[in-house]
């Protein structure tokens, strides 16, 4: 049996105000400004009246990473060019996985991750297994089970 997990939520839709940020974060408004100024992050650019900085959630995400870096001893160039790294990372491990990931299937009664083709024959496929707080994998042929 196989499921596709939904995309339920759409994280562009996530816009705060600069107090929110800074309230979710921790982050003073003060230094959120200046790190904008610095071009470490950056607002949503508006088209209206509205002179409120918004923030979308890839911000948030880098607010918070640059935070946590700082409270482990960081200075904040060294912060912001981890950040990036760690960025660089998460972006690729996302597009890997949005192209591998072929959905949730149960064998034997587990739920298995289907995590593509294993060959560029596509003759076997990759699962993968989170059990007992452990990940394990499989190689299976395609038409195994």
């Amino acid at each position: 049996m196989k499921y596709r997990i939904p995309n339920l939520v759409n994280f562009d839709k996530f816009v705060f105000r600069i107090g929110e940020l800074s309230r979710m974060t921790g982050v003073s408004s003060r230094q959120l400004r200046y790190w904008e100024q610095r071009d470490y992050i950056s607002a949503i650019t508006r088209d209206d009246q509205n002179k409120a900085r918004v923030y979308d959630f890839h911000t948030f995400i880098q607010v918070s990473i640059i935070k946590k870096l700082q409270d482990e001893g960081y200075r904040l160039p060294a912060a912001v060019e981890k950040m990036r790294s760690i960025e660089e990372e998460i972006s690729l491990s996302r597009k890997f996985f949005q192209v591998a990931f072929d959905g949730v299937e149960v064998i034997d009664g587990k739920m298995f991750l289907n995590l593509g083709y294993f060959d560029k024959a596509k003759t076997k496929r990759l699962y993968g297994l989170f059990e007992n707080g452990e990940a394990s994998y499989e190689v299976r042929p395609v038409n195994e089970h």
